[in-house]
């Protein structure tokens, strides 16, 4: 299934992705960032021009590491004349969020903010829907700012050294310094079917191991898997794909693949891209209506933040889809470097966005055609 010709009606509904350089703020914005050891956790600093009365809230992560650097984009956006006190500075403990929302909602009521302009460029997955989340409630505009990296890690080379020794757990591919564990939030849960056979959806990364990790946790009664296609350097399509091979076939059934030759890798068929929320939308709503009559649907965002980012507007639209979220330890310091292509998504006034798309959405799936008489 390849969601990369979305249905009109969504469509109409999904702003697409805009090329941004700069972004001029205005008073009642407030950035909303967390600060990463990723060169490209600096970009906002250069890209967005405030006004007077613009804020910012920065997520200091847990468990701790040196590496990140909230000291420096503090001074860097200080410098720039964004506003930032002590109380903006809101602790992230990435295995066990349960109470940051409660303190996102509280400090952006403090701050009377009027439009959250979101930076996901070094946000975990599971923060970026929180986030949401949050300035959903709160009835907000929503911009949402992203910068490519210039390079990630494993290369091209590594990726094509490992596979001809045909070691899928080749030490050179593993992006993640370990897994934690299976990570859920109340605010995203369900126990919508309960008692029902559970349909797990997960998104591939450069580890399966986070894969396995969910798998070993919620035992779903069937998998399915969607592969990232990135609009530049596309040999990780194919990379991601080899990595997660055994466990598609194990769960072939639900898994198809595109025909190939002798020795030729096998290729799923279920594909969007990783920047190209839209397609991330579109392709999970079609799963919804596929699956949510006779299953209870799992979602893992395990894959790509701009994925996460269509992985909420899912979420929100469907509250009985429960969000488990398999999180890494760490990163590798070499994870990426380099500041690349720099973008905006202006979803507006976010309750206003999701009732239409609901609209949309019951128009595309609900609705009866009529013909002519």
């Amino acid at each position: 299934m390849n969601a990369s010709e979305p249905p009109m009606p969504l469509l109409e509904h999904l702003p697409t992705l805009q090329s941004c350089d700069r972004l001029s703020l205005s008073k009642g914005d407030v950035i909303i960032h967390a600060p990463g050891f990723e060169d490209r956790t600096m970009a906002v600093a250069s890209t967005v021009e405030p006004a007077i009365g613009v804020r910012a809230i920065l997520l200091d992560y847990i468990p701790f590491s040196p590496e990140n650097r909230l000291p420096e984009l503090q001074r860097a956006l200080l410098a720039a004349g964004i506003e930032i006190e002590d109380g903006d500075i809101l602790k992230y403990n990435r295995f066990e969020p349960d109470n940051f929302e409660e303190r996102l909602r509280a400090r952006l009521i403090a701050q009377s903010a009027r439009r959250a302009v979101v930076d996901i460029s070094s946000m975990s997955k599971l923060a970026i829907m929180l986030v949401l989340n949050v300035c959903r409630h709160l009835d907000l505009e929503v911009r949402v700012i992203y910068a490519e990296a210039q390079t990630y890690r494993p290369s091209q080379g590594e990726f094509e050294q490992a596979k001809s020794r045909d070691e899928i757990h080749q030490p050179t591919l593993q992006v993640f310094t370990g897994v934690y564990g299976v990570v859920r939030v109340d605010s995203l849960a369900s126990v919508s079917m309960q008692g029902q056979p559970t349909a797990a959806i997960v998104f591939m990364s450069f580890n399966d191991i986070l894969t396995q990790a969910l798998l070993n946790t919620v035992y779903p009664g069937r998998l399915f898997l969607i592969n990232g296609q990135p609009p530049l350097h596309s040999w990780r399509e194919a990379a991601t794909a080899w990595i997660h091979d055994q466990v598609r076939r194990e769960w072939e059934e639900d898994n198809p693949v595109f025909p190939v030759g002798d020795g030729g890798l096998a290729m799923p068929k279920r594909i969007v891209s990783t920047l190209n929320y839209q397609e991330t939308v579109v392709l999970l709503i079609q799963l919804y209506w596929q699956l949510s009559a006779n299953h209870r649907l799992l979602l893992a965002p395990s894959g790509s933040k701009m994925q996460a980012v269509g992985c909420y507007l899912v979420k929100a639209l469907h509250p009985d889809i429960h969000i488990e979220y398999p999180s890494p330890e760490g990163f590798l310091p070499e994870y990426s470097t380099g500041i690349a292509s720099r973008w905006l998504l202006d979803l507006g006034q976010l309750s206003n966005r999701l009732a239409a798309l609901a609209d949309a959405e019951r128009r595309e799936f609900l609705e009866i055609p009529t013909g002519p008489e």
